[in-house]
């Protein structure tokens, strides 16, 4: 089944664009209906279980980033989707083995670490080089700047960019995937001002016309958004809370009767790092949740999406058994 979906602001939409996507679905129903946990005994075995779903038969690429801090995972997540890679965690200066052996599954023919060596050490670049194939660094001085160079990477001019905050996670991994599956790039900024690197890419953007802010006030402030104005129109994805620009930002972006949905913690970044580059593959947004509830706003747009799989990411600590229990609702024909 075909069916397009206009992606039109909310009420609550800044500057807001007549349009900004039409974006052309497909249904196709191909598993039966399952709630099913991606994993692990910590955050890098979770990445490990996510690419090992996304990418079965390997991958010529696969990104590095560090698995203490969100921002260059999430902000490569968009990049990693249009490249069809995995991003896989690892701590400041050394590969986990179950992170090596996953690397060697996957046989690329590049690795790609994301971020400076204050994020992932030259010692631990250096222990790479026995493997196959080439390995290279997008560093910088701040996640800005980083965010900028794989953005300048892995797009071509694109006629829309999203932006998110660079300083708290949640948004940021609603973004990605949204973006990604759009194939365009997601910048970062601070809550008051607009980095001069996310800056400088707007500007090279001989094709924008427009700008997606993913969150609300809060974490991204009306100045931010008059002053991404002066490049292009302007749309604010926001809500009540986290979970509600989760909704909201899921709503623009992807159609219903999606087949599969992935679940994260609106609590806690580690599981969800991966996470989101694994829901690009899959053609799926990612919505939080809390540890043992699924807020209102989520609730509705499952009910929206209609899916068959639901895919939640992370242990029982970050995701009870009671909120997959209570996911099976919502899948097509159970609920």
């Amino acid at each position: 089944m075909v069916m397009a979906l206009l992606i039109a602001p909310t009420a609550a939409a800044a500057a807001p664009t007549e349009e900004v996507r039409v974006k052309i679905c497909r249904d196709t129903e191909t598993t039966p209906p399952t709630v099913e946990r991606i994993g692990g005994a910590d955050r890098y075995e979770v990445a490990v279980h996510a690419s090992q779903k996304s990418h079965p038969a390997g991958s010529n690429l696969v990104f590095l980033a560090s698995g203490t801090g969100f921002a260059d995972a999430l902000s490569a997540s968009a990049a990693a989707g249009v490249k069809d890679a995995p991003v896989l965690l690892v701590p400041k200066d050394t590969v986990p083995k179950v992170v090596l052996d996953e690397i060697v599954r996957l046989a690329p023919s590049e690795i790609i670490i994301l971020g400076g060596t204050a994020s992932i050490s030259a010692a631990l670049e250096r222990s790479l080089q026995f493997l196959p194939g080439t390995v290279s660094r997008f560093g910088g001085a701040d996640r800005y700047e980083v965010a900028a160079q794989v953005a300048r990477w892995a797009f071509t001019a694109s006629d829309v960019i999203y932006v998110a905050s660079g300083e708290k996670f949640p948004d940021a991994l609603s973004a990605g995937a949204a973006a990604g599956d759009w194939g365009v790039p997601v910048l970062l900024t601070t809550k008051d001002g607009v980095p001069d690197a996310t800056l400088d890419v707007i500007r090279e953007d001989t094709a924008l016309e427009d700008i997606v802010v993913v969150g609300g006030p809060a974490t991204v402030s009306d100045s931010v958004v008059n002053e991404l104005s002066a490049f292009a129109a302007v749309t604010r994805f926001d809500g009540a809370d986290r979970y509600g620009v989760s909704a909201a930002t899921s709503e623009h972006a992807f159609c219903a009767s999606l087949p599969t949905v992935y679940v994260a913690s609106g609590e806690v970044f580690p599981d969800a790092l991966s996470g989101s580059a694994a829901a690009i593959a899959a053609g799926s947004p990612v919505l939080l949740v809390t540890r043992d509830s699924i807020p209102a706003t989520v609730a509705t747009e499952l009910k929206r999406l209609d899916p068959m799989r639901i895919e939640v990411l992370g242990g029982p600590n970050t995701i009870s058994q009671g909120v997959m229990d209570a996911l099976h609702a919502y899948l097509r024909g159970l609920g």
